[in-house]
């Protein structure tokens, strides 16, 4: 009479811990999908600001492929709505021919004149609803160039990467030697590289976004040597 009644009892306590297991590999499991997930947004979010970033640095060397243009020619060409003939400038041979195009229609207007600054243009005073641009507060700057390009990470192309390049001009100087060659009366053909020049500084700052909410900012200072 006893023994069924053991049976029972030690199946009853055998149903009782398997439910106990049960619950704590579904309460491991959860936690590690959970870390798993974690681990997937974050790698994600990484390649995301990654994307942002290249994007960042390419677009903001852009324009200062076209300085260095601009210097020899002494001027803009006639694409980019200056006064130089397009014939003087070798930009396509090293810009992409897309990537140029793409930066002629991606010039912004000022507020004031409604025609591109060229990179060149003065702080630009408060217009409408914009604020006065001020040199040691970026959050004022507004964008000279806003930029599309293809995401490289997609086959498709259906995603692209966007950035708003800003420039500022930061002031400039004599280089080493100019003022005393003019202090001498030195003029005519060849004072540029007779005297050492002068040097011109701008802040470039480029604000990119990429396909999922990735985003990045990079900010440098140019130099340019004018001879």
């Amino acid at each position: 009479m006893q023994t069924p009644m053991q049976t029972r009892g030690q199946r009853g306590i055998a149903l009782f811990v398997g439910l106990i297991f049960l619950v704590v590999l579904s309460i491991v499991a959860v936690i590690a999908m959970r870390g798993t997930l974690v681990e997937m947004r974050m790698v994600t979010n990484s390649a995301r600001h990654e994307s942002a970033f290249e994007a960042s640095e390419a677009l903001r060397s852009l324009p200062v492929k076209l300085f260095d243009e601009h210097v020899y020619a002494r001027g803009w060409p006639t694409s980019f709505k200056g006064d130089v003939p397009d014939s003087e400038f070798t930009y396509s041979t090293d810009i992409p021919s897309d990537l140029l195009a793409k930066a002629k229609q991606s010039l912004q207007n000022d507020c004031g004149s409604g025609t591109p600054t060229l990179f060149y243009g003065q702080l630009q005073p408060a217009c409408g609803t914009a604020p006065k641009e001020t040199l040691y507060d970026p959050s004022t700057w507004r964008p000279d160039m806003i930029i599309a390009i293809c995401d490289t990470g997609t086959k498709s192309c259906a995603g692209d990467v966007s950035a708003k390049v800003a420039i500022v001009p930061d002031g400039s100087t004599l280089s080493k030697g100019a003022g005393g060659a003019q202090a001498a009366g030195y003029r005519g053909l060849g004072i540029g590289s007779a005297s050492g020049g002068a040097e011109m500084f701008f802040e470039i700052r480029s604000i990119a976004t990429a396909p999922g909410g990735g985003a990045a900012t990079t900010h440098t200072q140019y130099h340019q040597m004018i001879h």
